[in-house]
């Protein structure tokens, strides 16, 4: 485990699972509040990045003049790298939420364990045991049946849930790069990388497709700056601050979370009702992640988070 270097660092090496369930509450609002908008997935997610673009650099400002580091050159190519992961990682997304539901969406987001345990192996050396694995499929199996189950209703939409999948898979790629490039960039030059290049990747998507950002509503801007400031810099921040003292397997299990704070928060605001689909499915992937954290290897990752 790298050695804290600030005041912030010390608070991140010894409450890391504080912060990350923080970041899991801070990221359950961005599902409602994209479905909760009259616009199309990308045009919310280039007001959301743009505005989230004007509070990093605000914060990076406040950073540098306080006398800090920005990053080493190579930080900030791994931010410009992760920058474009999260871009697809939006548009897809809040494309998906919109061709679905918040509930189908965010439970897809549970097969990042998979992803990650997968590719932390040669990234990080984390090789967790057999029981671990397993568990893990038991859940990649729970995710399967949401999107089978999901596509099969009247109201499904088969290429929402792969645009779910898709998006889960880009956003594993931004969590494994912000955990690589964490000691040679500090959050704050990282996140405003990260941001300031995911919002040019979806601008280039916007005028692509021929979309009028000028069209969104006023209504939907104040989501957008919500979403900007609640998931996106709030989560981003208690997120990706304490990465560097976790082993990679262990954030994207905590996440799972996830589902239940979008869903719920969809059933209160939306009105959108859980299906047996989500119930059945839901209980197998949280069954599957349960048993993942509770062997010995998982126990063995979390000892390792603590020393």
């Amino acid at each position: 485990m790298s050695a804290p270097t600030s005041s912030a660092d010390t608070f991140a090496a010894r409450f890391p699972f504080l912060l990350i369930a923080s970041g899991v509450l801070f990221y359950g609002t961005g599902p409602v509040l994209a479905r909760s908008s009259e616009t199309t997935g990308a045009l919310i997610s280039f007001w959301r990045l743009w505005f989230g673009v004007g509070l990093f650099v605000v914060a990076l400002v406040v950073h540098r003049l306080s006398g800090r580091e920005l990053g080493t050159a190579r930080g900030w190519g791994w931010a410009v790298a992760a920058g474009s992961a999260f871009a697809l990682n939006q548009v897809l997304f809040f494309s998906a939420v919109k061709r679905t539901s918040v509930a189908d969406a965010s439970l897809m987001s549970t097969m990042s364990p998979l992803v990650v345990a997968v590719l932390a192996i040669p990234l990080f050396g984390e090789r967790p045991a057999r029981a671990f694995r397993w568990w893990s499929l038991v859940a990649t199996l729970g995710a399967v049946f949401v999107i089978l189950a999901s596509s099969s209703r009247t109201n499904g939409d088969l290429l929402g849930m792969l645009m779910a999948l898709a998006s889960t898979i880009m956003f594993s790629g931004f969590f494994l790069i912000s955990k690589w490039s964490r000691p040679q960039i500090p959050v704050v030059g990282f996140l405003t990388g990260v941001m300031g290049a995911a919002a040019i990747w979806v601008t280039l998507y916007v005028i692509a497709i021929g979309a009028s950002p000028g069209s969104v509503s006023g209504a939907d801007k104040w989501r957008a700056l919500a979403m900007a400031t609640i998931p996106g810099a709030l989560g981003h921040v208690v997120m990706t601050w304490p990465l560097r003292y976790l082993p990679a397997n262990i954030p994207p299990l905590m996440r799972l979370a996830g589902p239940v704070v979008s869903s719920g928060l969809a059933w209160l605001v939306l009105g959108e009702a859980a299906t047996w689909v989500h119930l059945v499915g839901g209980a197998i992937i949280l069954g599957g992640q349960a048993g993942a954290i509770l062997s010995p290897a998982g126990q063995e990752l979390m000892a390792d988070a603590r020393r």
